[in-house]
């Protein structure tokens, strides 16, 4: 789905002639009238309203079938570029969550030169994944020529423009994200934009604030557990003692109690000094215990009492020792259903005083064009490189399904930069790990019900992938249909149809 984003300007819609053929169209009636476009958002200011309702009519008139909305930029000073980065993150955050899988374009010759720049930034710093589009005058293009011209900030002679003060949440613009949040953010590396992260991430910022609260962290393998975990400690009261963290999958059954716990001298077979378990070692601050699902039931009883009472009892001791232990767990586990099956205590679910669900990253598609370019600026600070992603590179990263979630979006990156065969990394460099990806059995679906078409489904899936294809295949089509295992003529009939690669 090709999707076109402009301001409009002084020019638009044109410059009226003698008759309707005489008629000069102005810049972004150039940019519309040069390919097929499925949406064209007009971002308009208050001085610019007769233009943008003129240019929109005209639009329509052009392509009765595109559709055309306008979006308002209520800036009263055209040149502030606070406001223009606001209104234009705004907008597109909208327009991005409407089209989670459209292919976006930006001209760039509508509007003043202060929006120009922040149309710019925010492509060439990958945090609007789009093709920049320039309407070159009538008088510096040989006849026949085309007049629209791409710009490519991944080639070589372009400035590289490092995202790691703007990518940081990409969130400057919510009133209500205090400062000290920010900070944290930026210190541990945790960057996202989606306002389901963010309202995560918030509640876990609250929850911060109430040291003698035990957290709950549920969500995927590889969302970002410990990174709010993180958070939590670094915005707690409790941050001056080190959070302790306990993976409790990678603990034996068998000592459990006295990792957890401690154990005297002689305790068991062994045992040959006292052991400090970890809620001692966590006394006055943060245990994070990763993976709570795979506590031994028997174990589970002795965290209770340890949650409802600041009471621990070593192996091999019989007097309880007081801790003062602030508790944040995880798990990617259902809990509930563990609970249904008796291998969880609900007195313990129900001992955690609130739950933060982290929303999976193919839930969040916004973020990952931002994700990819933070985790890419990373690397090559590490390894003194200077590599970039293209914009199909970036389109193709946020189609992918990511079943390991951020953390094997990081494993992608990394790869795709050591083993690319130039500084421009392209679709055919990305590194998927095969194994990392979906068996079909494993496909996320949707829940049936009320209002639910499995045809628009099914059609709305076949576009994706044929829209990935094309990006992987650089817009060849013969290349897509033989990934894609079509033949040619099927593969050009569809597009047709569906008007996929305009």
């Amino acid at each position: 789905m090709n999707i076109l984003l402009t301001f409009t300007g002084t020019h638009d819609p044109g410059q009226p002639g003698s008759t309707e053929e005489a008629y000069r169209p102005g810049p972004v009636l150039s940019v519309v009238a040069e390919r097929e476009w499925d949406a064209v958002y007009l971002f308009s200011t208050p001085r610019m309203v007769d233009h943008t309702r003129q240019t929109e009519e005209r639009i329509r008139r052009m392509r009765p079938e595109c559709r055309v909305e306008i979006v308002d930029a209520p800036l009263s000073d055209p040149t502030n570029y606070a406001g223009i980065f606001n209104q234009l993150r705004k907008g597109f955050g909208k327009i991005s969550k409407q089209h989670p899988d459209g292919h976006y374009f930006i001209s760039v010759s509508s509007g003043t030169p202060h929006m120009h720049a922040a149309w710019l930034l925010l492509a060439a710093s990958g945090e609007i994944p789009a093709t920049l589009l320039q309407v070159d005058p009538p008088e510096f293009v040989r006849e026949g020529k085309s007049r629209l011209r791409e710009i490519d900030f991944s080639r070589r002679e372009f400035p590289r423009i490092s995202r790691e003060e703007m990518g940081h949440l990409a969130a400057t613009d919510k009133d209500d994200l205090d400062s000290t949040l920010l900070a944290a953010c930026r210190e541990i590396g945790l960057v996202g934009g989606d306002a389901r992260f963010y309202d995560a991430l918030r509640r876990a910022a609250v929850l911060a604030g109430y040291p003698d609260s035990h957290v709950l962290l549920l969500g995927e393998t590889g969302a970002g557990k410990e990174y709010f975990s993180k958070i939590i400690h670094r915005l707690s009261p409790r941050r001056r003692r080190e959070m302790v963290v306990v993976n409790c999958s990678s603990i034996p059954e068998n000592l459990f109690e006295s990792q957890l716990f401690g154990h005297r001298k002689g305790a068991f077979t062994g045992a040959i000094t006292d052991h400090k378990g970890k809620f001692q070692t966590a006394d006055g601050g943060i245990l994070f215990l990763d993976e709570i699902g795979e506590l031994p039931v028997g174990v589970q009883a002795k965290l209770l009492r340890a949650l409802e009472q600041g009471e621990i009892e070593p192996l091999g001791q019989t007097k309880p020792i007081k801790v003062n232990v602030q508790v944040v767990a995880a798990t990617n586990r259902n809990l509930r259903k563990m609970v249904a099956e008796g291998t969880f205590r609900e007195d313990l679910y129900q001992r955690f005083t609130a739950t933060v669900q982290i929303p999976p990253l193919r839930e969040r598609r916004t973020d990952i064009p931002t994700l990819a370019t933070f985790m890419l600026d990373a690397w090559n600070r590490k390894n003194g490189g200077s590599r970039r992603l293209s914009t199909s590179a970036l389109r193709a990263l946020a189609e992918h399904p990511w079943p390991g979630n951020v953390r094997e979006l990081r494993k992608v990156i990394e790869q795709s930069a050591m083993f690319a065969r130039s500084d421009r990394i392209t679709p055919k460099d990305l590194n998927f790990d095969a194994s990392g990806t979906l068996n079909a059995s494993d496909l996320p679906l949707p829940e049936p019900g009320p209002g639910f078409d499995l045809n628009t489904y099914l059609d709305d899936l076949k576009h994706r992938i044929v829209e990935k294809a094309l990006a992987q295949a650089d817009g060849v089509q013969a290349r897509a249909a033989r990934a894609l295992g079509l033949s040619p003529q099927v593969m050009n009939q569809y597009l047709k149809t569906k008007r996929i690669n305009g």
